[in-house]
């Protein structure tokens, strides 16, 4: 079981930015200053110069064999007839979500279930993930059986207004994850708040069906049923209830269904690239933004393009992709890039 410890020492900045290319236009948003009620404003002002001292908060996990085998029945459905998660075995790129779980109970989560660490204050109350990031240490993967520290603090707040007027508190977070050798991956990301209000059901303004600009490589189709939103909230720890409560979802926050995780998706977007690398290749940066929802019951595509090699990448890459989410109407819902390496090559 994790642990949680303070320390008031400050790590790294961001080692890299989000996104050197994205599959979709930017989400086009001004400063809330000039759009929005002076009220709200200060609200996000007095509460943003808190959270930003807030000190690093500090976890320790270890990687278990038991709870990747859980993950792997959770992700592909099917029960293994052997256990391929053996001590020393690196582990896969973003699984890292199902450890270091939130250890807050009940009563200091938030009213829809999540937990408020680094949550603004009302009326910024309905959260979205917006997007993220993961680099790992190809000289210093994590590896079953390690004991992992886990250092993480918010690293910037902004305001912004949506294209129907609302305004929207985007909060980034960095998580720096250590073993025994020292650093080895960071998890940077983004997560959305926005005002919950009492508009009738129909009344919230619906996400742009943008098209993707080129065709895939490689494709797959997922299907998200309940039992694999409920699973993977119960391996993260994640009471959101907008992931598992079907009449929270509808009828409280007016979506037709339960949505399907951010990280559950990023993840599926690696795991169609990991089975097809060449030996001796790791995923070293993955970035990527979340476009639109994707809902249970409603089968999205994930989806994998080849890309060239560029100058401002590392000199260590040897092969990019892009990789993308499709909802079932073709439009995106997750776009990103990864950048792959060889092990060993720091």
């Amino acid at each position: 079981m994790a642990t949680r410890l303070i320390s008031s020492s400050a790590r790294h900045a961001l080692h890299r930015s989000v996104n050197r290319a994205s599959l979709a236009a930017p989400l086009r948003l001004r400063p809330l200053s000039t759009v929005a009620s002076r009220s709200a404003a200060e609200i996000i002002t007095e509460w943003k110069a808190a959270i930003l001292k807030k000190p690093v908060i500090i976890e320790r996990d270890t990687i278990r064999p038991q709870t990747l085998q859980q993950l792997a029945m959770t992700l592909h459905k099917t029960t293994p007839t052997s256990q391929p998660f053996k001590k020393g075995v690196p582990l896969p790129v973003n699984w890292h979500h199902a450890f270091f779980p939130p250890m807050i109970g009940e009563a200091d989560l938030g009213q829809d279930g999540y937990e408020m660490t680094h949550a603004p204050p009302a009326p910024f109350l309905a959260r979205m993930w917006a997007g993220g990031g993961v680099e790992q240490n190809p000289a210093n993967l994590l590896r079953v059986g390690q004991e992992m520290l886990i250092k993480s603090k918010c690293t910037s707040v902004d305001i912004k207004q949506s294209r129907s007027g609302d305004p929207m508190v985007f909060v980034s977070l960095e998580k720096l994850i250590e073993n025994e050798n020292g650093w080895a991956l960071t998890d940077t990301r983004t997560l959305v708040y926005m005002e919950k209000d009492e508009k009738r059901p129909g009344d919230a303004p619906k996400p742009k069906n943008v098209k993707p600009r080129r065709e895939a490589d490689i494709s797959v189709t997922i299907h998200p049923t309940p039992i694999l939103l409920f699973r993977y909230s119960a391996l993260t720890f994640n009471s959101h209830l907008i992931h598992f409560d079907h009449e929270y979802a509808n009828r409280v926050e007016d979506h037709p269904g339960c949505l399907v995780h951010g990280p559950l998706t990023a993840t599926y977007l690696l795991e169609n690239l990991r089975h097809r690398l060449k030996p001796g290749q790791i995923i070293k940066n993955f970035k990527y933004r979340a476009l639109s929802p994707l809902y249970v019951n409603q089968p999205f595509k994930v989806c994998t393009r080849s890309t060239a090699v560029v100058p401002t990448m590392d000199a260590d890459v040897v092969e990019s992709f892009e990789v993308w989410a499709e909802n079932p109407e073709g439009g995106l819902a997750m776009s990103g890039t990864v950048e792959i390496v060889q092990e060993g090559k720091a």
